[in-house]
């Protein structure tokens, strides 16, 4: 799908398409980015929630 929405924008870009309709292609591949990026969050939070990592997190993870 993001392959489609980036072609399709390269090829708005490559004949001069307008600011405007440009501008609804980079909307779309921020709407699918934004979609992919909610759906990997909530799979990571997911596995975090499932560590029993009580007081170690900082050990674990870093400061967050």
């Amino acid at each position: 799908m993001i392959a489609h929405l980036l072609g399709e924008l390269s090829a708005a870009v490559n004949r001069a398409a307008s600011r405007a309709e440009l501008s609804l292609h980079l909307d779309g591949v921020a709407a699918v980015m934004e979609t992919h990026f909610r759906y990997e969050e909530r799979q990571l939070v997911r596995v975090l929630e499932s560590l029993e990592l009580d007081d170690a997190v900082t050990d674990v993870l870093g400061p967050l």
